[in-house]
């Protein structure tokens, strides 16, 4: 087994945390050069052109982000004309998103730069690896998404506190 020093603790999800993140981070600035947006900025995008009509909420749920930041980078993305805004028919305070025809043009060159990346990202993995990472993920994915998971986390808490 190889040593490698990357990583200061074992732990699974520490592990996959780093790797995200400096992907991520040495990414970020190509993202920004390219589309004049950031990564995350352009996964808000990405929410709203594969659901149009979709809310501020729904894009904060989604995505995770604490919803100050998500007001930014609607905001952003409202500033930059890639998406705009209308009231909602049934409630005025609720406004729909939906992407802009620059928006569009702006996720298919994201798209493109991401395909790029991704390859230099994988490239110490076979194709059989890759396969195999893609496939785990999906299931770790489809797993901590599950009410099972959920209620395995519920019994674990509640057997080490009694």
């Amino acid at each position: 087994m190889q040593t490698n020093k990357t990583f200061k603790n074992e732990r699974l999800t520490y592990r996959l945390n780093i790797v995200a993140q400096q992907a991520i981070s040495a990414n970020d600035e190509i993202f920004l050069k390219e589309t004049g947006c950031r990564i995350r900025d352009l996964r808000v995008l990405r929410l709203i052109d594969d659901t149009p009509g979709t809310t501020f909420a729904e894009i904060a749920k989604i995505t995770g982000f604490d919803r100050s930041l998500t007001s930014r980078i609607i905001q952003n993305l409202i500033g930059s004309a890639l998406i705009e805004r209308e009231n909602s028919s049934e409630d005025a305070r609720v406004f729909l998103l939906s992407t802009t025809e620059k928006g569009k043009q702006i996720r298919q060159v994201a798209r493109r730069l991401s395909d790029r990346l991704e390859v230099i990202l994988t490239d110490p993995l076979s194709a059989q690896e890759l396969r195999a990472l893609n496939d785990i993920l999906t299931r770790l994915g489809s797993w901590v998404t599950s009410e099972d998971y959920w209620q395995a986390l519920s019994k674990e808490t509640e057997s080490n506190f009694e």
